[in-house]
């Protein structure tokens, strides 16, 4: 591995909560939506999220609050799906008190948990940052990933949101690990992959259905397992 390989000397992988670690359960989006009487199936909604991503990633670059892309995230996922605006508006408020309940980004994919036992194997150390409502720590708890991460940093605790750098220097200045040291992956480009290069990361876009086939700012992966894999074939290079 020659000293130019950006895999050398790699000391942690931090990583995004939502569509990166845990995604969004469409099926039971589609459970809520069908509860008021909408019927709208799972895969649509899968297949449409693009959509949505670039509908947040346009908010939150207008200065607009978490919450309310949580909400246009929701909003545009439904419509896109083919729901009326006027049902797909009506169904947030629904929506919002089921995440409340359990956090609707829930769904673990099967090969993450051995993808970041390789990860600790090659001795990276493993955090989450996130703009995400406080509670990350009962949702890993709760779908199997309690324990997983040294840290986890949440916008809504530290007032300060991705892109903006800062969150990412706290989270290194927590694991006192410095940012050319360290990785972060994520799946919106202008949130994370920005974010992260601004606070001097590298970064790696998370994009499993191939949203962004044009993404040239970072290395591109479809899981972590993928760059997790990336990460280790330095060793054989």
């Amino acid at each position: 591995m020659s000293a130019e390989d950006p895999r050398a000397g790699l000391e942690a992988l931090l990583l995004d909560a939502g569509n990166t670690v845990v995604f969004l359960d469409t099926d039971a989006v589609a459970e809520v939506a069908r509860a008021h009487g909408v019927h709208v199936a799972g895969p649509a909604l899968s297949r449409v999220e693009g959509a949505a991503k670039r509908r947040y990633e346009a908010a939150l670059a207008s200065g607009a609050q978490h919450e309310s892309g949580w909400r246009l995230y929701l909003t545009t996922l439904l419509v896109e799906a083919g729901v009326e605006e006027e049902r797909a508006a009506s169904l947030i408020d629904p929506l919002r008190a089921a995440h409340d309940e359990l956090n609707l980004w829930r769904r673990v994919p099967t090969d993450l948990p051995a993808a970041l036992a390789r990860a600790r194997d090659l001795g990276l150390r493993l955090g989450v940052v996130s703009n995400s409502e406080g509670r990350l720590p009962e949702l890993f708890a709760h779908v199997g990933l309690g324990g997983a991460f040294e840290i986890v940093v949440d916008s809504a605790l530290e007032g300060v949101r991705k892109p903006d750098p800062e969150i990412f220097r706290r989270a290194l200045a927590r694991m006192s690990v410095s940012a050319e040291r360290a990785i972060y992956a994520g799946d919106i480009p202008s949130v994370d992959v920005d974010g992260a290069h601004a606070a001097g990361m590298q970064a790696a876009l998370i994009d499993p259905l191939g949203f962004y086939p044009d993404h040239t700012s970072s290395r591109r992966f479809r899981s972590v397992a993928e760059l997790v894999a990336w990460i280790g074939s330095a060793s054989s290079v």
